[in-house]
């Protein structure tokens, strides 16, 4: 007769291990993640959506009599997004250059930024002050201590603590934002936040788009509205640029029928109605961004940029004339009471920013 001997606590011994094991090996990492996105929760950016902004500076008093204004606008891409560089986000592998380059980059739209001294208004995008990506560098700070002569305001529309992308070398740490340079003193600052975003969880980690308006009464009893934008990227359906671009309207198209003259601009992450790549001459390879944006939105209202030069290169590869895809998306919108005088886009070769800078004379009629 054969007999087997069974011992439950030495042979389950083993088992308590492996499953042990298993719910560490398993369980660890979703407590991990849960406990990121939950600090990412707690901490992330949650800006009022409309609120009065400090002007700091040292311009000259407007002149309420003046009728001709010049304008700049550039988004400097954080001073790491030059000709050398691609971008994970966009289909490339980096998320910031080395040091140096990052130093050559900022130099470069610190130079190109102080020759437009002079311009009424300069519009700016995409300025870090406080992320792993700008090294830590303070470029508003930067911008400010070149233009002495201006009023200046800063928004802040990015505040991550951490963005985990990519896995290989994570983004970090991002603070950054919009500023706006007026060499005449504004009767008012304000910064309004769009309303829309992305999903939960992905808002986490992205960009709280806005827009900075800023007022100046004119002799005639109306008033100069000027507004510096960033809108939505990354938006594959064009919604949220939808959404954005019905607030702007019902705001902007607000003050027109008060009777004042009103001038929008910055990166619009849209193509301008009227916009045609056949334009596009230089030997840039150049393409749309869909969808485009609705006619219904500013109606009768001009779109002003300058069609034969492209404004902005994509980032899955570093620029290549010929062979990385171009377009235009930084560009003005003015109501039916101002007249453009001139527009030019900037041609620097992409070598500092993945835009190029955007200059444009108005008269007020």
């Amino acid at each position: 007769m054969c007999t087997f001997d069974f011992y439950p606590g030495v042979m389950s011994k083993p088992v308590k291990i492996i499953v042990w094991l298993l719910g560490i090996f398993i369980g660890l990492p979703v407590l991990l993640a849960v406990s990121f996105i939950c600090y990412l929760s707690f901490t992330a950016f949650s800006p009022v959506l409309k609120s009065k902004m400090k002007i700091d500076g040292n311009g000259s008093p407007f002149d309420q009599s003046k009728r001709e204004f010049t304008f700049f606008t550039w988004n400097i891409g954080y001073a790491g997004l030059g000709r050398e560089m691609d971008f994970f986000y966009d289909g490339g592998k980096l998320s910031r250059p080395s040091k140096a380059q990052f130093r050559e980059y900022f130099q470069g739209i610190q130079k190109g930024i102080k020759a437009s001294e002079g311009t009424d208004f300069i519009f700016l995008q995409e300025l870090d002050v406080f992320s792993k990506r700008a090294w830590y560098q303070n470029e508003y700070m930067g911008v400010s201590a070149l233009l002495t002569k201006y009023f200046h305001v800063f928004a802040l529309n990015y505040d991550c603590r951490f963005v985990p992308l990519p896995l290989s070398d994570p983004m970090g740490r991002v603070k950054g934002g919009l500023a706006t340079f007026s060499s005449v003193q504004p009767d008012a600052a304000t910064v309004q936040y769009y309303e829309s975003n992305f999903p939960w969880p992905t808002q986490l980690v992205m960009l709280k788009r806005c827009y900075m308006l800023f007022r100046f009464r004119l002799d005639n009893g109306k008033e100069l509205i000027i507004v510096n934008l960033h809108n939505s990227a990354y938006d594959s359906t064009g919604a949220l640029r939808q959404r954005e671009l019905f607030i702007l309207d019902s705001v902007l198209t607000s003050e027109y029928r008060q009777g004042n003259y009103v001038i929008a601009g910055g990166d619009w992450n849209n193509n301008p109605n009227g916009f045609n790549i056949e334009a596009i001459h230089q030997g840039d390879r150049a393409t749309t961004i869909d969808p485009p944006i609705p006619d219904k939105f500013f109606k009768d209202w001009s779109f002003v940029y300058d069609s034969l030069t492209p404004s902005n290169r994509f980032t899955d590869i570093p620029y290549e004339k010929g062979v990385t895809r171009t377009t235009i998306i930084d560009f003005f919108v003015v109501s039916p009471n101002v007249e453009t005088k001139n527009i030019r886009t900037v041609p620097m070769g992409f070598k500092y920013s993945d835009h190029e800078p955007v200059v444009m004379g108005v008269r007020l009629r």
